[in-house]
């Protein structure tokens, strides 16, 4: 039965994509929704299907507010006279989460105008990312850090909300509890 559900979301969220409502979206929709369940093995694994919505509303809500001041940093620098591109590389150490959770944060960080991540290590932990207004370092890091704790109180293992909650001092946690 959880599969069938998923299988509607996955074709609501296809539909709702696409903004509009038709037979061939509604039928691409569920080629697609059916296509990715066959990918997934029945049953999967509890610590890869984990959906907090709360956690999930806040990673949301972080997103689309970097995306806006993403898009009109960008904006400005396109219709400004002044050249104010300041590129960089930095790494990001990042925590010790699955790889499907870190190629989901790749996936963000991609979509962000002005970012881009190129290189992604496993041991240590640790992301590569190309950035358009390098202004501050550690500011970026602190950025892509928020948004990796936010992704993983929303989409982690409970184990990776716990070694979260550890790594954290008590009453700081900018991403809330889950």
């Amino acid at each position: 039965m959880k599969r069938y559900l998923l299988a509607l979301w996955l074709v609501v969220a296809w539909v709702a994509m696409w903004g509009r409502l038709s037979v061939a979206n509604v039928v691409s929709g569920v080629l697609v929704a059916f296509g990715l369940l066959a990918l997934l093995p029945p049953g999967g694994s509890r610590a890869h299907s984990v959906f907090r919505p709360v956690a999930v509303v806040r990673f949301v809500a972080y997103l689309v507010r970097q995306l806006v001041l993403a898009n009109v940093a960008l904006t400005r620098e396109i219709v400004s006279p002044r050249d104010r591109i300041r590129t960089g590389v930095i790494a990001v150490p990042m925590e010790d989460i699955s790889d499907g959770l870190l190629v989901f944060l790749a996936n963000v960080t991609a979509m962000t105008p002005g970012t881009m991540p190129i290189e992604v290590e496993r041991d240590p932990p640790t992301f590569y990312v190309h950035v358009l207004h390098l202004h501050d370092v550690e500011a970026v890091r602190e950025e892509i850090r928020r948004m990796e704790h936010l992704a993983i109180r929303a989409f982690g293992s409970k184990e990776a909300v716990a070694a979260l909650d550890r790594s954290e001092p008590h009453g700081s946690s900018k991403a809330g509890p889950a």
